[in-house]
């Protein structure tokens, strides 16, 4: 009797088997991992397919006796990790489809509990209806012999195949100084020894090189001569780092060996790279730079070119046999992040992964030394985890693998380094968060701003009483007036907007907004909400609008790491895109109050330029200092930026007129200002304070125990 009760709570769908009765999910006789709250909602919705089940039933029937008080973040994870078990997308549902802000509905065919138990055993449905002959009986518990020997065979190949997917069993925290260990293009590399972690940090705006005892404890630095270095690999005896030195905001930058016992660091040839790694034997150097890996003898000499690329290469690294190379290609106009992988000959280069509907965010990969694994970080749904792919090193070559997710939050984590014994992987934890603050020139110091709101890109309207800006660090649209009442969001998930800016009447936002897989473009949204509209058509990227006076015109620049950015003028009536006259090389332009000026940053941000509507020309302000987010005054004769590589991130003006430069604010905060999408934000109110977000994020080292 048991074993046909048991019979009647499977339901089949697709490949899949549920058991509704020991909450079991099988593929194919695999059988799969799936949290006990992930189970529910398939249970619920498998009960009553093409059905809506409400947000509200899932809550009654997941938390029924406490209030959840993040029921939606705990319904989402639920469902993005049913999602992840089914090998299911929202944007391209094959079983759970989404009903935005109601709930979830089960849109494959399911098989009726009979039907599947008696698919499972080869039988039609007359001969499992209770009451038949004995013969019958009989020939069913055969079958179930077969069938059972059968499925234990499979079983025993397919774990010979593949042996259990790996589990994280703890998680130990192994630095507590709360420094930035993300910044830039790419997360921070972790390199160990055996006994120690090597890692870049950025305690203030300049980076260091770190260390601490893999068990833990308090970093110190290590002393070097160089500046701004970030740590690439450590080499096969672990006696230096492979490092390079940061000059100004340059994408390539010089490389280094840097011993660890003493000595002087080394340059290795003329090479200049966005990062880099070392051979197994120590004889070969593999590097990215935009749009391209390469190769090069361990001195830096004899560099050759291994394949081309569409953006820039971060993250190169070198199979345990040397034989395979996987990076990491940064998409420019979308910013997105893809594996790939290439012979170490230059041959086969492909996408580690097959395109999906979905596309997702994944880089940052490296080999366990056993080599059986790859581990890397993917973002997917807004939340960072690592997985680890499983290779194919048996002698079932044919075998597809898939990826397995090793965390779940609550952290975002980054940047997977596997320890020498393959029992460990370090990883960074990020929770982002700022504080949004303003100078006040009497104090002479940085003060809560807006209630110290997580945000940037704040923009204000021209008569001083609304102010637009983008939460930190979801990137979400939102306005209000500047006491922070009548607060209004204008932009949704999954949409990252940016950098907005009020038309001079106050009746448009124009901003950059990125969907996923997706260029950068420009919108425009009413201050009273709406749905967004794409400026421009077309796939290349487009940052950073400003208004012309009359509000009829907006300027706007391509990607900093497009092939040669330029600034370009769209007419609002007509749409007609035209470029700036020799702003060949130029980004982040702001029009001047009286229209008669545009001013822009060079490629590296050392330069500000000025351009004279009436001349035709270009003028140099500043040149040799790194300006950011440069500010016009509100009578239009001078200029604020911020020079966030220098220590102290001191506040400047310079003066149209006479070119005067002159210090206005520094902020010497202990922890520099929170990394966003386009760098460190600052900005100006309507009384040329000087603005900033400070970066109160959690960023440590953990040690994830396998």
């Amino acid at each position: 009797m048991q074993g046909s009760q048991h019979k009647q709570t499977v339901i089949s769908f697709g490949p899949f088997e549920a058991d509704l009765q020991t909450q079991e999910l099988t593929k194919q006789g695999i059988r799969l991992r799936l949290p006990g709250q992930s189970f529910q909602i398939l249970k619920m919705l498998l009960e009553r397919p093409g059905e809506l089940v409400t947000r509200e039933e899932l809550h009654k029937a997941l938390w029924p006796s406490e209030t959840f008080v993040d029921f939606e973040h705990g319904v989402n994870a639920a469902v993005n990790r049913l999602r992840d078990a089914l090998g299911d997308s929202a944007d391209s549902p094959r079983y759970v489809e989404t009903l935005p802000r109601r709930g979830y509905r089960f849109v494959a065919p399911v098989a009726p509990p009979n039907e599947a138990a008696a698919s499972r055993a080869g039988l039609g449905r007359d001969e499992i209806e209770v009451g038949a002959v004995p013969w019958v009986r009989d020939r069913r518990l055969g079958a179930f012999a077969l069938a059972g020997m059968a499925v234990a065979v499979s079983l025993l190949v397919l774990w010979l195949r593949h042996p259990p997917s790996p589990k994280i069993t703890r998680y130990v925290q192994i630095t507590n100084d709360s420094a930035a260990k993300v910044a830039s293009l790419c997360c921070t590399v972790l390199v160990n020894d055996g006994s120690r972690l090597y890692f870049s940090e950025w305690p203030t705006t300049d980076s260091l090189v770190a260390q601490v005892s893999v068990a833990g404890g308090e970093p110190a630095p290590l002393t070097t001569p160089l500046k701004n270095v970030s740590v690439l690999d450590i080499s096969h005896n672990r006696s230096q780092l492979l490092v390079r030195s940061q000059e100004g905001s340059a994408l390539e930058n010089p490389l280094w060996a840097l011993p660890l016992s003493g000595g002087y660091a080394r340059r290795l040839g003329n090479l200049l790279v966005t990062d880099a790694n070392w051979s197994p034997d120590g004889q070969t150097i593999v590097y990215g730079k935009e749009q391209g890996v390469y190769l090069a003898k361990a001195d830096g000499s004899e560099s050759q070119k291994l394949a081309t690329l569409g953006g820039i290469v971060t993250r190169p690294r070198w199979s345990p046999k040397g034989n395979v190379i996987r990076f990491t290609e940064h998409e420019v106009s979308s910013g997105l992040e893809t594996l790939w992988e290439v012979s170490a000959d230059g041959t086969n280069l492909h996408p580690l992964f097959p395109q999906v509907n979905e596309r997702r965010d994944e880089c940052c990969g490296a080999w366990t030394p056993d080599g059986n694994y790859f581990v890397f970080q993917s973002t997917r749904d807004g939340a960072t985890n690592i997985w680890a792919l499983r290779e194919n090193n048996s002698f079932f070559r044919n075998i597809k693998t898939e990826a397995t997710r090793l965390t779940d939050g609550p952290l975002n984590y980054f940047a997977p380094s596997p320890g020498p014994d393959d029992k460990k992987i370090f990883v960074t934890g990020v929770k982002q968060r700022g504080e949004l603050m303003r100078y006040d020139y009497r104090s002479r110091q940085f003060v809560t701003y807006l209630s110290g709101i997580s945000a940037e890109g704040l923009d204000f309207s021209n008569d001083g009483r609304w102010v637009v800006y983008v939460s930190y660090p979801d990137g979400t649209l939102w306005r209000s007036q500047v006491d922070g009442s009548r607060r209004l969001q204008l932009s949704n998930p999954p949409m990252r907007a940016g950098l907005p800016r009020l038309s001079p009447d106050g009746k448009q936002i124009a901003f950059a907004g990125s969907k996923p897989g997706g260029a950068w473009k420009i919108y425009l949204v009413a201050p009273e909400g709406g749905n967004p509209e794409q400026l421009i058509s077309g796939g290349g990227s487009e940052l950073d609008p400003s208004w012309s006076p009359d509000g009829k015109s907006l300027i706007f620049a391509e990607s900093l790491w497009s092939r040669l950015p330029s600034i370009h003028l769209v007419n609002l009536q007509t749409r007609q895109v035209s470029k700036l006259r020799g702003s060949e090389g130029l980004f982040s332009p702001r029009w001047s109050p009286d229209g008669r000026f545009i001013i822009a940053l060079s490629r590296d941000s050392m330069n500000l330029m000025l351009f004279d509507w009436t001349t035709q020309a270009w003028e140099e302000l500043i040149h040799g200092q790194f300006v950011a987010y440069p500010a016009w005054s509100r009578n239009g004769k001078s200029i604020y930026f911020c020079d966030s590589m220098e220590r102290g991130t001191p506040f400047y003006r310079v003066r149209i007129g006479d070119h005067k430069l002159e210090r206005v604010a520094s902020a010497n905060l202990p922890r520099g200002l929170a990394w966003g999408p386009f760098g460190w934000w600052t900005g100006l109110t309507p009384d040329e304070s000087p603005l900033l977000l400070r970066d109160t994020s959690v960023q440590e080292v953990y040690a994830l125990n396998r």
